[in-house]
């Protein structure tokens, strides 16, 4: 055995992957520079082997345990009622709705053409089906990856009745927590349609201060203006106060004051 065949096999039988062959024990014991390379191998293992194995943070367990009982609360959530055979892509979630949809449709094309005149029950059975296949497809569009599909659940929800608390509540997720504006800006507009609800309105007023857009934050306080909620007082002014808020969103918390009856007990920073 030479020195170069010698060479490529010591690194790999000492490392113990394999037994150390008799040839190259052979050859170790008649080569003294294969025989030091050996040594020095050998001696870098066992400084591995004396290396602790590094501890992890406290506070990964916590975190991770803490991840974990989120996802299975999720899980379980979505095992029961009506989720429990909801498909998990949004892909599946759509066809799913738009194809309930059109079966909704058509049964109830056929169901009329072939009894006649249907009565006040088969009507308002109807009108439930078709209730809950217009909520369908906009909680199913509120929840794609797509702007333009949320863009598309929100004009869904004016299908839907004033008293849909699912769809109420996806609206005002969606205007607290979506990353695009004009999902936002059009989200603010369809929850006018909700504006008798004490919900629609609390959710709108928690959600100002969150808002980044001044577009939005304008959108919300001409909502508050126009519904004339006295609540909406407290979160205006807190908005008001704020020394970098935008000159438009300012005047118009001042305008929306006046119609709410309010005024404003702050004075106006001057720009």
């Amino acid at each position: 055995m030479t020195c170069q065949q010698a060479k490529l096999l010591i690194a790999e039988e000492l490392g113990g992957t394999h037994p150390v062959s008799i040839e190259v024990n052979s050859h170790l014991k008649d080569c003294a520079e294969c025989r030091g390379e050996a040594n020095e191998i050998r001696n870098i293992w066992a400084r591995l082997g004396d290396v602790p194995e590094p501890e992890p943070h406290p506070w990964v367990a916590t975190r991770f345990y803490a991840s974990l009982d989120a996802y299975e609360q999720g899980m379980r959530e979505r095992r029961s009622g009506f989720w429990r055979w909801w498909p998990a892509k949004p892909a599946w979630q759509l066809g799913l709705s738009l194809g309930c949809l059109g079966v909704g449709l058509l049964a109830g094309t056929m169901v009329v053409g072939r009894s006649g005149p249907a009565s006040s029950k088969e009507i308002a059975e109807l009108h439930k089906e078709m209730t809950g296949m217009r909520q369908m497809v906009t909680l199913s569009l509120l929840q794609q990856q797509s702007a333009s599909e949320r863009l598309r659940g929100v004009t869904w929800s004016y299908r839907a009745e004033p008293n849909d608390m699912e769809v109420l509540g996806a609206l005002l997720r969606t205007v607290t927590t979506d990353s695009n504006v004009d999902v936002r800006l059009a989200t603010v507009e369809a929850l006018r349609n909700f504006g008798d609800s004490p919900i629609a309105r609390r959710g709108l007023i928690n959600a100002l201060p969150k808002q980044d857009s001044p577009l939005v934050q304008i959108s919300i306080v001409d909502a508050l203006a126009e519904l004339k909620d006295r609540n909406a007082v407290p979160a205006l002014e807190a908005l008001l106060a704020k020394p970098t808020l935008d000159p438009n969103v300012r005047q118009r918390i001042g305008e929306a004051l006046k119609a709410i009856g309010a005024g404003t007990r702050l004075s106006v920073p001057q720009q």
